[in-house]
């Protein structure tokens, strides 16, 4: 006989049983209870509206090319809008106003600056087709119900004007280069026989050019802004006024190689002239402006290696010693070249040295006392 089943149960078919009525038993989520519980709520109250939820994918497809109610775009209310229509309107508030061209004026000249050259951008469409796929989010039924219902959106989105910035400094640059007056140093003017000093004169430079792109660049951005702007400029100040060189030239001595004469100006004024010897055809004193450079009392005499210094050639001879021509004081200005006294006088007034310029010792040491270091010694004809 084939076996029975026992009606008998297990322990563990009795577990099995537990477990799959607690399992019926136990509660959604709470999230998926919301859920599921506002759903219902929303079919209930759709039924009751009589709106069937084909209703509401048909007010869905025939908003999908269009703004949803209270969305704005660069400050204009484009709601409501198809894509074509809200293009249009932001072309119209923003577009052309962005495109108007900009007008510095500084010291009565005006430049512009247009638009295009600036390279300003402002991306119209891309902006509506953001605003519309905002109003794509979420599904078909808030999309539906939305449409239905009239609610808004309530979105500020930005529609943002681009500037080139680097056309905007080369506009400024310009504007810099047209107003620009280099300042104008005072020179000093110095012949054998005078002593004269230019006058500086300011000059002018647009004042702060940097301060002036970032103005440009903003009102470019900002549609409700002027175009329309005003600078100015500043005085630039020369490097070197006659004050200047006044102070660092008080005393100018000059050697006029023709006339064999020396003269001392304190001031742009003569004060003192003297007679001298000046280099011979074979060693011509240099010509040119020139420093003092370097100042003795009873100077030594380094011999120079020249044949003309015969057996003292190369020597080293002593202030004072019979044997050097130095007499009383040096004032060198050309390296070997300078002022000192000698005692052959006859010499005065004729070109009788080897370079240098010859003078009477109590003239020279009147000369070393009117002088220092740096003071301004010029040799013309």
């Amino acid at each position: 006989m084939p076996a029975v089943p026992s009606s008998r149960s297990t322990p563990a078919d009795r577990r099995r049983r537990a477990a799959a009525r607690k399992s019926r038993r136990r509660p959604a989520p709470p999230k998926r209870r919301r859920a599921s519980r506002r759903l219902a709520a929303g079919l209930v109250l759709l039924a009751a509206a009589g709106l069937p939820l084909g209703g509401l994918a048909w007010a869905d497809r025939s908003a999908v090319d269009q703004i949803p109610a209270g969305v704005v775009i660069g400050g204009v209310d484009v709601g409501g809008l198809r894509s074509a229509t809200a293009v249009e309107r932001l072309s119209r508030r923003i577009g052309r106003p962005a495109g108007r061209a900009v007008r510095v004026s500084v010291d009565g000249k005006t430049s512009t600056l247009t638009a295009r050259r600036a390279g300003v951008r402002l991306d119209i469409e891309a902006a509506v087709q953001r605003a519309v796929e905002r109003g794509r989010g979420g599904s078909f039924l808030t999309r539906g119900w939305r449409e239905i219902t009239d609610a808004k959106l309530l979105a500020q989105l930005p529609l943002t004007v681009s500037v080139d910035r680097r056309a905007v400094r080369r506009f400024v640059d310009d504007i810099a280069t047209e107003v620009a007056v280099p300042a104008k140093d005072a020179a000093i003017a110095v012949s054998v026989s005078s002593i004269g000093v230019s006058d500086s004169q300011p000059g002018r430079r647009l004042a702060d050019p940097g301060r002036l792109a970032q103005r440009v660049i903003r009102s470019m951005r900002s549609v409700a802004s002027s175009r329309r702007l005003h600078t100015r400029t500043e005085t630039v100040a020369p490097a070197v006024t006659a004050d200047s060189i006044w102070a660092s030239n008080p005393t100018v001595v000059t050697v006029s190689h023709d006339k064999r004469l020396a003269r001392v100006f304190s001031g742009g004024n003569l004060v003192k002239t003297y007679h001298v010897a000046v280099g011979d055809p074979q060693y011509p004193t240099p010509q040119g402006q020139f420093t003092v450079q370097t100042m003795q009392k009873n100077p030594i005499w380094n011999v120079p290696n020249s044949s003309w210094a015969g057996d003292l050639a190369g020597e080293t001879i002593p202030g004072g010693d019979p044997r050097n021509p130095l007499k009383a004081r040096w004032i060198g200005f050309d390296g070997s070249v300078g002022f000192h006294g000698t005692t052959e006088l006859a010499s005065l007034g004729h070109a009788a040295s080897h370079g240098c310029v010859r003078m009477d010792p109590k003239d020279v040491t009147d000369l070393f006392e009117r002088v220092q270091l740096g003071t301004t010694v010029f040799v013309g004809a």
